[in-house]
C-alpha cells in the first residue's frame, strides 16, 4: 500500500522534490487505482518522459496522467467481460493468452517495468478457446488467417493414386468399430540394440570421426562386392595395366558442387591407408555419383594417381523382411495409415487452420495410424522470427499436443507417431534428431527421432523428416541413367543402406558423425519409405520397396497435400499396398 514515505523516498531516488500538496495527489492515484508506489513512479515517468519532456510532477500534470493513463486502464477493467481482451494491471499487452493463465502473467508482470520504453504498455489476456483458436499469444493485435488457404477449392482433391484399384476403392472409408486392429508397434533398435532417445553431441575428435566413416566404407563396400560377385578389391592408388577392383568414397577435389572432373575416390585404411586418387569418368557408359556415395569401381590405374573407371558398382542394398515371419506379430486385416509432413501452418501467420482440417479429417476417417513428421514450428517462419509470440516455443508445442490428444476421444483406436525436425524452433538443431519431449502425456501419441524406422506387426516402415532427395539432388551427377530421377534419387538411400547418404551435408543441416552411425542407418529394406520433400508428391516402388512423399501440408500461404495408404499382407507387398494424395 502506498504511502506518503514510500512516494517520497521513491521521488528522491531519483533526484526529484516534490511538494506535500503533490504527494497526497498521488498517494490518492495509487489507492483508487489499486498500484503500489514504486509501480507508480515508473508509470509517472514514462509518462513525464513522453508527453511532458521530462518535468517534474505538478497538481495538473498528475490531472493529466490520470486522465490519459489510469482512467483508460479502469475502463478495460470494466469492461473486460464484453471485450476480448482483459486488463491485468499490468504493463505489458499480450494477445491470445488464456483465461486460466491470468495468474501466470500476473507473476511474470511484476518483473516487468516501463522506464525502458517511452510507450504504454499493458497486459491483456483474451478468452480463446482451444478447440476453435489454435495460436500462440503474441504482442501482435494482427493475427489474421490466411485468406489464400480459406478461400481454395480443391479441398479433399484426390491428386495421385497407387495400387490395385480393388484396394483403392476402399482406401476413402471411413474406419468402423469393427475395423479395430490389434498392432503392435515399435521401433526397430540400431545393430547395438539401441533406441535413439538422447543426443550426446558437440564433441567429435578427428580420428573417431575419421574411424566412423572409413568403418562404413569398408562395411557397404563388403556389401557392394558381394552383392555384384566381385574380387577383392585393392589400393585406390595400387599401379596397374591390367583392370582392377578399387572401392571407397565419392569425394568432390574442389571446395564447389561435383563435376565430371572433380570426382575422387577416397579409399579406406586397411586397403589404401585413406588416400585418394582422381576418377576418370570419360569411360562410363552410365553412372550417377554423389559426395559421401561409397562405391566399387572397375577399371586401370597406369600411374597410381589417376583412375580410369570402366564400371561403377554400388548397390548394397538388403533384402526386404518377411511381413509373415513372425506369426505372433504379423497383420491380420488392413490396416490404414495417414502419412502427414509439416509445416502444418501457413507462412503468413500462426493459425495453424491446416492442423485443424487434418484433425477433423483423422476424426473422421479414424486411420489406426497417423505418421507425422516435423516442422510443427519452423525456425525459419515469418512470426517465429519476428520474436512477436508471447509464450516460450515449448508451450505452444504442448497447446497443439493438446489438440492432437483430442482425438483420443473422438478416435480412440488412432495411434499418432510423431517424427522430430531440426528445423523446430522449440527442439535441437543437430542430425539425427532425437525425438520431441513434453509433460503432457497423451495416451495416442508417441514421439519417434529422425531417422526411425518403426514395425507395423511385421510391416516395417521407413521415416525421415529431413529433405533428403533434395540434398542428394542438388549435389548429384549423372550420366546416361535413364528412367525416372525421383526414383534413382530414392534408391540411393536403398543402396547404401542409409537414411542420410550425402557427405558433407548442406550449410544449415548439423550432421553429428557418431549419431549418424548409430542411428541414420537402414536395419534392412522397408516395405514402406516415407521421404518428405519439396519436390512434387509422388508414391513409387523402388527396388521392391513402396516409397511415399506425401510434399507438405503447407505450400506458402496456401494449402498442401498429405498421403493415405491401406496395407494388407492378403497380397504379396508390394501388391498389397495402396495410396493416394490428398489434398488439405
Amino acid at each position: 500500500m502506498a504511502t506518503e514515505d514510500l512516494v517520497t523516498e521513491q521521488f528522491q531516488f531519483l533526484g526529484i522534490d516534490v511538494p506535500k500538496e503533490v504527494l497526497s495527489k498521488c498517494v490518492s492515484l495509487c489507492e483508487e487505482y489499486n498500484v503500489d508506489a514504486e509501480t507508480f513512479i515508473e508509470q509517472w515517468m514514462a509518462f513525464s518522459l513522453t508527453h511532458l519532456n521530462g518535468s517534474s510532477p505538478t497538481l495538473e500534470n498528475l490531472d493529466l496522467l490520470e486522465k490519459k493513463e489510469f482512467s483508460k486502464r479502469a475502463a478495460s477493467r470494466l469492461n473486460a467481460p464484453t471485450n476480448e481482451a482483459a486488463n491485468t494491471g499490468t504493463s505489458l499487452t499480450v494477445y491470445g493468452t488464456q483465461v486460466s493463465s491470468q495468474s501466470d502473467n500476473e507473476v511474470l508482470s511484476g518483473y516487468m517495468t516501463t522506464t525502458a520504453t517511452p510507450k504504454r504498455i499493458k497486459l491483456e489476456t483474451e478468452a480463446v478457446s482451444t478447440q476453435s483458436e489454435l495460436r500462440p499469444a503474441t504482442y501482435s493485435p494482427t493475427v489474421s488467417n490466411s485468406d489464400k488457404y480459406a478461400s481454395r477449392a480443391n479441398s479433399g482433391t484426390i491428386v495421385h493414386s497407387y495400387g490395385d484399384d480393388k484396394l483403392l476403392q476402399t482406401i476413402a472409408k471411413a474406419n468402423s468399430p469393427n475395423d479395430v486392429l490389434e498392432l503392435c508397434i515399435s521401433q526397430i533398435p540400431n545393430d547395438d540394440g539401441d533406441i535413439y532417445t538422447k543426443a550426446m553431441f558437440g564433441f567429435e575428435l578427428l580420428h573417431e570421426k575419421a574411424s566412423t566413416f572409413d568403418n562404413h566404407i569398408h562395411y557397404i563396400s563388403q556389401c557392394i562386392k558381394k552383392k555384384a560377385n566381385l574380387s577383392e578389391s585393392t589400393s585406390v592408388r595400387h599401379k596397374s595395366q591390367a583392370k582392377v577392383i578399387v572401392a571407397g568414397r565419392i569425394e568432390c577435389d574442389a571446395d564447389a558442387r561435383l563435376n565430371s572432373k572433380s570426382v575422387v575416390l577416397q579409399g579406406s585404411w586397411e586397403e589404401s591407408l585413406s588416400q585418394a586418387v582422381t576418377v576418370d569418368t570419360d569411360s562410363l557408359k552410365q553412372y550417377s555419383l554423389f559426395p559421401g556415395q561409397v562405391v566399387v569401381m572397375r577399371g586401370l590405374n597406369p600411374r597410381g594417381d589417376r583412375f580410369l573407371a570402366h564400371e561403377v558398382f554400388c548397390d548394397s542394398s538388403q533384402p526386404i523382411p518377411d511381413p509373415k515371419a513372425d506369426m505372433m506379430n504379423s497383420l491380420k486385416g488392413t490396416l490404414s495409415l495417414v502419412v502427414v509432413a509439416g509445416p502444418y501452418t501457413t507462412s503468413d501467420n500462426m493459425a495453424y487452420e491446416p492442423l485443424k482440417d487434418l484433425i477433423l479429417y483423422v476424426s473422421t476417417q479414424k486411420p489406426h495410424v497417423v505418421i507425422m513428421t516435423g516442422p510443427f514450428m519452423d525456425c525459419d517462419h515469418t512470426k517465429v522470427k519476428d520474436n512477436t509470440m508471447a509464450e516460450t516455443y515449448k508451450s505452444f508445442f504442448d497447446k497443439l499436443l493438446d489438440s492432437l490428444g483430442e482425438l483420443n476421444t473422438t478416435s480412440p483406436f488412432t495411434k499418432i507417431y510423431i517424427v522430430s525436425n531440426c528445423k523446430d524452433v522449440f527442439h535441437l538443431n543437430i542430425y539425427p534428431t532425437p525425438p520431441y519431449s513434453s509433460r503432457r502425456k497423451h495416451p495416442n501419441i508417441h514421439f519417434v527421432p529422425d531417422p526411425c524406422t518403426l514395425n507395423i506387426s511385421g510391416i516395417v516402415l521407413g521415416i525421415t523428416s529431413t529433405d533428403v532427395l533434395m540434398h542428394i539432388s542438388q549435389e548429384e551427377i549423372s550420366l546416361g541413367m535413364g528412367g525416372d530421377k525421383l526414383s534413382r534419387l530414392a534408391n540411393h538411400i536403398i543402396m547404401q543402406q542409409t537414411y542420410y547418404p550425402l557427405w558433407p551435408p548442406p550449410p544449415g543441416l548439423c550432421l553429428d558423425a557418431s549419431l549418424w552411425t548409430a542411428h541414420a542407418q537402414l536395419p534392412c529394406t522397408p516395405h514402406i519409405l516415407v521421404l518428405p520433400s519439396n519436390f512434387r508428391y509422388f508414391v513409387k516402388e523402388v527396388n521392391g520397396c513402396v516409397v511415399v512423399n506425401p510434399e507438405h501440408l503447407t505450400k506458402g500461404s496456401g494449402g498442401g497435400t498429405f498421403a493415405r495408404m491401406l496395407v494388407t499382407v492378403e497380397s504379396n507387398l508390394p501388391k498389397g499396398i495402396c495410396a493416394q494424395i490428398l489434398r488439405i
